[in-house]
């Protein structure tokens, strides 16, 4: 008998001992064949799916990973002070802003007090004393479980907009009273910038930017809290990965291990599958297209032009296409008609079967038509 396996890397070959005069007894009369004195081996041999070997790229992954285990913890405590703290100014002759809270059912309020104990022992919220107050409601998630979602609408309409992890950037010290919600048990604020509020993404987009500015688009591409790393071959990807990550801890940032993807040929980024052969739309995605009922007002004909336009550089044509639906975006216009249905069905068809984008190969000649 012998084992061959991978441990750090190395090669690893295990070999069982040579016996000779050895039996073979594969029935129910082995368990009677052996006397007091006897020596033997039971083996018992079954069918099993097989079993993927780390590879060593996988493995030096793995030791990077460890390296950099902090970037995967969960964050305690506040975020340093930065550059770009949350601000939030407000329209001019605007008062606080106080909205009462919603009723919930009880179930509900037990659901909330738990979620604010556990937002308070993390310290990203406070009691608050604030002239400002917001709603609270709660969103069932995928798991099963509960979300608590604060309704900055009346904040936001009050806000001056940007010209463009929430919970990983602070709130600008003047400004965290403006974060303040009410739930039927207490008030507090927020002392990290939360989600909802109107200029947050922009914040976040430029904390990114100005983080992995140096390797932008050298070998990385950052989207919100979406980082792709990008190589040409795993030695340079490993260089990449650590230098990102190592990145993310001078800044004390946080990633969720669970939701990351390492040392891939394909990736799925934005809703395209990205690999060496190019970028092509996500076959997810297309089938939700291809199965959309047809438009019975403005709101689904708006959901599923908006689904289809995404991927319209994949579409030749699209514009002319997509026409007789446009036309029924005009105010009072929407009347389906058999020319809808036709362009309805040839964009169905034209998704079915997207071409890949290839990148663009810069030593060759370009052909404008």
């Amino acid at each position: 008998m012998s084992m061959q396996f991978q441990y750090n890397g190395q090669e690893i070959s295990l070999k069982g001992l040579t016996v000779p005069q050895s039996n073979l007894i594969d029935n129910e009369e082995s368990f009677g064949t052996f006397g007091c004195g006897s020596k033997g081996i039971f083996l018992q041999i079954v069918a099993c799916s097989s079993i993927e070997l780390p590879s060593l790229q996988n493995v030096q992954v793995q030791q990077l990973l460890q390296q950099f285990k902090e970037v995967f913890n969960e964050p305690t405590g506040l975020p340093p002070n930065r550059s770009h703290d949350h601000k939030i100014n407000l329209k001019q002759d605007i008062s606080a802003i106080s909205v009462r809270p919603y009723r919930y059912p009880f179930y509900q309020k037990a659901e909330i007090e738990k979620i604010v104990k556990e937002l308070l022992n993390s310290g990203v919220i406070r009691p608050s004393q604030s002239p400002f107050s917001s709603p609270v409601w709660l969103v069932r998630k995928s798991d099963g479980t509960w979300r608590m979602c604060i309704d900055y609408r009346a904040l936001n309409e009050a806000t001056i907009k940007d010209k463009a992890g929430y919970h990983q950037i602070r709130m600008r010290d003047e400004d965290i009273s403006k974060t303040a919600f009410r739930t039927h048990e207490g008030h507090y604020e927020f002392l990290v910038m939360p989600f909802g509020l109107t200029n947050a993404p922009s914040t976040f987009q430029g904390l990114m930017n100005e983080v992995f500015k140096p390797f932008l688009r050298q070998f990385v591409i950052v989207f919100f809290d979406d980082i792709l790393v990008y190589s040409s071959d795993m030695s340079s990807h490993l260089d990449h990965l650590s230098t990102v990550l190592q990145t993310l801890q001078r800044h004390q940032l946080y990633a969720k291990q669970s939701k990351c993807k390492f040392a891939c040929q394909e990736i799925e980024y934005l809703g395209h599958l990205i690999s060496k052969e190019g970028v092509r739309a996500d076959p997810k995605k297309l089938e939700s297209m291809v199965t959309w009922p047809i438009p019975k007002n403005l709101k689904a004909l708006r959901g599923f032009l908006g689904l289809t336009g995404y991927y319209r550089k994949f579409i030749k044509g699209y514009g002319q296409i997509a026409a007789p639906l446009t036309s029924l975006l005009k105010k009072d216009a929407f009347v389906w008609t058999d020319s809808a249905t036709n362009s309805f069905n040839a964009l169905k068809a034209a998704v079915t079967s997207p071409p890949v984008l290839a990148l663009p190969d810069f030593t060759k000649a370009f052909v404008i038509e």
